[in-house]
């Protein structure tokens, strides 16, 4: 625990509290915050920041840590416990007030729902059957009834078999009702977990665009800045946020250590091709090495089709240690069902105006980066060298969806899997989560000198 910084002071005391609670939990693992975060495939800065309270984590990772704890101790954990950390968890979604925030709230409520529609169907099914046994039971006795009152029953009629009681009558009767009412009962609950689901997912695609509609308004703030401030203060400025990264980024300018079997990154090779475009000092995003003339772009356009005004302008970018000057070869909208009513992604072709050496040649494409896998992203930020880890999380259409400790100063990073090819470029939609433009869906190989 002493690699653990002290809880964040800054943050909402409902965030304190459930930090606090964390803190708890991990500290029964009796293992480091490394070791742990190699475990479970979280990036270690990540699992430091929502121990430390400045960072509120997602509801599984709070299930992970109760169950890991549960399991070192070889002790199921308690309902007390869960409805405790639900309840702190809850109250400090409620407290950030984000758009981040209000999506994993949204996350959680549906998933409750969810869960208790799927409960509500099980309840169905074991009623019917049990409803369907007693009715089954009915029409025995009234057929044993009609077979004896017409003379034709079993000669042991005078035994179990013979004429059926009136109490058994009444009692499966009585059975019956009281099923009926109870299947009655369930049907609405599960009509009523399933509008409320309904109405969830309606709330939770708005809260979602809410949160990509602020990602791309920061990205998207570039075009009302006036580069005369940058000028006057005689210091460059984070170009989403206009704060100081290293207040964000734990690692900023550090090392990921990887402890996983298999993982071939080239790290010569990714930062390579791995390049910062700037405006001046301005930064503006990132790129990939293409060949020797070529850098490929990626971010945000709004959608009435009107692009970043510094595409309009001539852009620098820092490769091979040196810096570049550019001019725009090509740039294309995006439209494929990946954006929203404000943004539209862009790639956009950036010719060198001189060329540079490319050192260590290319990586492959990777076109499948498998489910849940761990993606490299190498990037720069504010003139420093910065990466992280993402999770794999699905596609939709061509795109891939990942998840992590997303910055909006990611955008356009390349983004490699852990098998050391390119899988594609990175743009944030929020806090944790991003899309990757696939070298496969964009023709990548057909551009660049790359392949497979």
């Amino acid at each position: 625990m002493s690699e653990l910084m002290p809880v964040d002071g800054e943050g909402t005391p409902e965030a304190q509290a459930l930090a606090r609670a964390l803190r708890d939990l991990f500290a029964g693992l009796n293992t480091s915050l490394r070791r742990y975060a190699v475990r479970r495939a979280y990036d270690s800065a990540t699992v430091s920041r929502y121990l430390g309270g400045r960072r509120l984590p997602p509801w599984k990772f709070v299930l992970d840590l109760l169950h890991d704890v549960a399991e070192e101790r070889d002790t199921p954990p308690t309902e007390q416990t869960v409805a405790m950390l639900r309840a702190l968890h809850t109250a400090a979604l409620e407290s950030g007030g984000g758009a981040t925030h209000k999506v994993q709230l949204l996350e959680r409520r549906l998933a409750d729902a969810d869960r208790e529609a799927r409960r509500a169907v099980a309840r169905m099914r074991l009623l019917e059957e049990a409803l369907e046994d007693r009715e089954h039971r009915i029409r025995d006795l009234q057929l044993r009834e009609r077979e004896l009152r017409a003379g034709i029953g079993s000669p042991l009629s005078g035994d179990a078999g013979g004429a059926p009681s009136s109490g058994e009558y009444a009692r499966l009767r009585e059975e019956i009702q009281d099923l009926t009412e109870e299947l009655d009962r369930v049907r609405d609950l599960h009509r009523q977990a399933e509008e409320r689901c309904e109405r969830l997912e309606q709330r939770l695609a708005e809260a979602e665009a809410e949160a990509e509609r602020g990602a791309g308004a920061e990205t998207g703030a570039l075009e009302s800045r006036e580069i005369e401030v940058v000028e006057s203060t005689g210091a460059p400025v984070d170009f989403l946020r206009g704060e100081d990264p290293s207040y964000r980024i734990g690692h900023i300018n550090g090392n990921v250590n990887f402890f996983t079997d298999g993982w071939r990154v080239d790290e010569e090779v990714v930062a390579s091709v791995s390049v910062q475009v700037s405006l001046k000092d301005f930064q503006v995003g990132n790129g990939l090495l293409l060949d020797a003339r070529r850098v490929l772009v990626a971010g945000w356009a709004s959608s009435d089709d009107e692009l970043p005004y510094w595409l309009k302008h001539e852009l620098h970018v820092l490769v091979a240690g040196s810096t570049a000057r550019t001019e725009l070869e090509e740039v294309r909208l995006v439209r494929d069902g990946s954006h929203t009513r404000t943004w539209v992604p862009f790639l956009a072709l950036l010719r060198l105006s001189e060329p540079v050496p490319v050192l260590h040649g290319h990586p492959a494409l990777d076109h499948r980066p498998a489910l849940n896998s761990r993606l490299l992203v190498n990037a720069h930020v504010r003139h420093k060298r910065y990466s992280c880890l993402l999770e794999m999380k699905g596609r939709s259409g061509d795109w891939l969806r990942v998840s992590g400790e997303m910055d909006g100063s990611l955008v356009g990073a390349p983004v490699f899997s852990g098998a050391g090819g390119l899988v594609g470029l990175l743009l944030p939609q929020s806090q944790e989560r991003g899309l990757v433009l696939p070298a496969s869906a964009l023709g990548l190989a057909e551009t660049a000198d790359l392949d497979q």
